[in-house]
């Protein structure tokens, strides 16, 4: 072998080793770092209510066409007199279906296309739940309403107005 071989095979180690780092981290998920206090919060409650457009619901409780694993998400929907349907959660199915939206919302990879997934419906939903999810320090008395969030285009039109 002649000397000028090995910088050769330097390089391309190097090469190598940077396409496999660049590979593996498109294939992770840039979860926020509280995910997994939120899931146990979740997990933690007795029902969750999210009243929400049957379209916004549609769109990300639909797991077809997902690469992330497949999670069982059981719900009871309730039609509400102001348009919008209540869809009833319990803890688990609610920690499930923030593990959907994180995987739709921040970046699980689309083996199809190898790009992430940022669906900006996962993100708004994902958002609202967790936040409400921030405001509970204790766990609700079973007597007490189900926490619950108001996902619809209200802040959007009063945004709009200004």
């Amino acid at each position: 072998m002649s000397s000028s071989s090995s910088p050769r095979r330097a390089r391309l180690f190097s090469a190598l080793a940077l396409l496999a780092a660049v590979l593996v981290s498109g294939c992770s998920t840039d979860s926020p770092p509280q995910h997994s206090t939120w899931l146990q919060k979740a997990a933690g409650l007795k029902t969750f209510h999210v009243e929400t457009t049957r379209e916004l619901w549609a769109k990300t409780s639909d797991q077809k066409g997902r690469g992330g694993p497949d999670l069982d998400l059981k719900s009871t929907t309730k039609d509400l007199d102001n348009g919008l349907v209540q869809v009833e959660l319990t803890g688990v199915d609610l920690a499930n279906y923030l593990r959907v939206l994180d995987y739709m919302a921040h970046g699980g990879s689309d083996s199809g296309t190898f790009s992430k997934h940022h669906s900006a419906e996962s993100i708004r939903m994902y958002d609202e739940i967790t936040g409400v999810l921030d405001g509970i320090t204790k766990r609700p008395d079973p007597k007490d309403p189900p926490p619950r969030v108001v996902v619809d285009t209200a802040f959007i039109d009063t945004k709009n107005k200004k």
